[in-house]
């Protein structure tokens, strides 16, 4: 398609070409038009932007237009004026286009193009798990590294708050904060000697010892503090309050709103109202089932009891355990792959093939694949094969380490409710720290277990809120090949929390246990430390680990 001058100077405006066959969308272009739009591609062979220019001119089925460019010389100059309505027939066209077809006929893909960005202030952690539990949205939260929370940034439940336990309830929280606090002052001094600046300054690279020293000291009195709050985080309610910035679409999001309004916490119920409100007003046409949907507020609910009392819970230690895995995982991945680079064939044709390979042999395609990785890939997915073979396992460790461990979209994930019923995780950092501040941790436990015990007798799913992050969670993750290596080497970064990264290296040895070839082993060798394995090992281009010591945290 050839665009004229006047076209190209419109399409400015909305494109960001007018002559390339790839190009991007501007803000400019509502959302609901983009979707549609889009959607024509399966049955109009027209370009996007012939599609924007018949908008802009009335070129509408059914439609007469009288147009011409002279219509829109504001726009063809530049002249400053909101673009958007120049296509304001199109915003109406397409808004009749989903009326049609995605209510009428239930062609409910056509939504998945038409994304909404969405900010949330001041919601809950537990609003924050059910958000991270949506596969398709992309999303940042406010980081417990670098933000310092205080009593004013708690969620007050209103079911509690007007009942009996609100005392109890506001009394948990002031003790889980009061410790925080002190906690993190403790945590700076105990760095502060741990590591002092000087020391510090000696193992930073050579740009930072030749800053001047006001920058040097603003930068290891930023380590120190984040150092300080990642230990203190373990004392932190789930009542504590976020920011959350997140993208989906409007499939989904309606999805989201339909089954969050029968959720059993007031709060994730009237923030599906205010989504409602307001990601409508970004795609009107597209929540239109947003009623609730009474099979998943059965879901959310628990059945209504249906498994209560099923067995005791009892405690546990952080700790990772297989659930399921593939025998034959090295055969089938090695032929998924081979499957991929031939012209032609079938899955049975290549594993048998990969079947009668000696173990080197395969080893050697598992080397000629993965040795040309360098350090700023280790982050790139590996052939996406590798993720047609699927490993299970279950992550046993602090609620604040599973914030972390469910932000990976790309696996299913499944877990209880919170529950100091499983016990809690105590770092021996705090041992270290000294008598006070293993006294507050164990206080904040304490009143936190007590009053959890209080409230969940009438209010089970609120009393999470008073749940400190170290209380003891489990998480089952299932994944493919490809994502373990994904998440295993995200996970052991030295400047990560501590407690996640532990659960890290104890994923990777229990892996390595059932795959001994993810590392070049035939079988795992025993009576030996997972770090000699794992530095001994014959291939090392495949599952890679950053085994660094962390400068603060061991």
């Amino acid at each position: 398609m050839v665009f004229t001058a006047e076209e190209k100077s419109i399409l400015n405006h909305f494109a960001t070409s007018s002559e390339d066959n790839v190009y991007a969308i501007k803000k400019d272009v509502p959302p609901e038009v983009f979707g549609a739009f889009g959607s024509y591609f399966s049955r109009n062979p027209k370009d996007f932007r012939e599609h924007l220019l018949d908008a802009i001119g009335g070129r509408i089925e059914n439609e007469e237009s009288n147009f011409t460019y002279k219509d829109l010389e504001w726009l063809i100059k530049g002249d400053f004026k909101d673009p958007t309505s120049a296509i304001s027939r199109g915003i109406a066209k397409s808004q009749d286009f989903f009326r049609k077809w995605y209510g009428k006929y239930s062609h409910k893909s056509i939504a998945n193009t038409v994304w909404i960005p969405m900010v949330a202030t001041n919601v809950s952690q537990l609003f924050a798990r059910e958000l991270a539990y949506e596969q398709l949205a992309f999303f940042i939260e406010q980081s417990t590294r670098y933000v310092k929370w205080g009593l004013d940034k708690m969620f007050h439940d209103l079911e509690i708050m007007n009942s009996s336990y609100k005392e109890s309830y506001i009394n948990s929280l002031k003790t889980s904060i009061n410790g925080y606090d002190r906690l993190s002052e403790i945590a700076v001094e105990f760095y502060n000697k741990k590591n002092p600046f000087v020391a510090w300054l000696e193992k930073q690279p050579e740009n930072i010892k030749k800053s001047n020293e006001e920058e040097q000291r603003a930068g290891y009195k930023r380590q120190i503090r984040g150092a300080a709050l990642d230990v203190a985080r373990f004392l932190l309610p789930q009542a504590c309050l976020t920011n959350i910035a997140w993208i989906l679409d409007a499939r989904s999001t309606e999805f989201d709103i339909a089954s969050w309004k029968g959720h059993p916490l007031s709060e994730i119920k009237t923030i599906a109202d205010l989504i409602e409100k307001h990601a409508g007003q970004i795609a009107p046409s597209l929540l239109r089932y947003t009623e609730k949907n009474d099979y998943y507020s059965e879901k959310l609910n628990g059945y209504y009891g249906a498994f209560k009392n099923s067995w005791r819970t009892s405690q546990f230690k952080k700790g990772v355990e297989i659930i399921s895995y593939d025998k034959n995982a090295l055969d089938k991945s090695l032929s998924h792959i081979i499957k991929r680079h031939r012209f032609g064939g079938t899955f049975k044709e290549a594993y048998d093939y990969v079947k009668s390979l000696a173990f080197e042999n395969k080893i050697n395609i598992l080397r000629a694949i993965t040795e040309k990785r360098k350090t700023p890939d280790e982050w790139i997915e590996m052939d996406e094969e590798f993720d047609l073979t699927k490993i299970v396992f279950e992550i046993r460790t602090d609620i604040g380490a599973i914030r972390d461990w469910r932000r990976h979209q790309k696996w299913d994930r499944g877990e209880s409710l919170y529950s100091l019923d499983n016990g809690c995780y105590r770092p021996f950092i705090i041992e270290e720290m000294g008598k006070e501040a293993k006294n507050l941790f164990d206080k904040v436990i304490d009143v936190s277990r007590e009053t959890e015990q209080q409230i969940k007798k009438d209010f089970p799913y609120q009393a999470q809120y008073v749940l400190p992050m170290a209380t003891m969670h489990s998480i089952t993750m299932s994944g493919g090949l490809d994502q373990l290596q994904y998440i295993l080497w995200t996970r052991t970064t030295p400047q990560g929390n501590f407690s996640y990264r532990e659960d890290a290296f104890k994923i990777a040895k229990e892996v390595v246990k059932v795959h001994p070839w993810l590392l070049g082993y035939e079988k795992y060798p025993k009576k030996k430390s997972f770090i000699d394995v794992y530095n001994q090992a014959p291939l090392k281009s495949l599952l890679r680990l950053q085994t660094a010591e962390a400068e603060l945290h061991s």
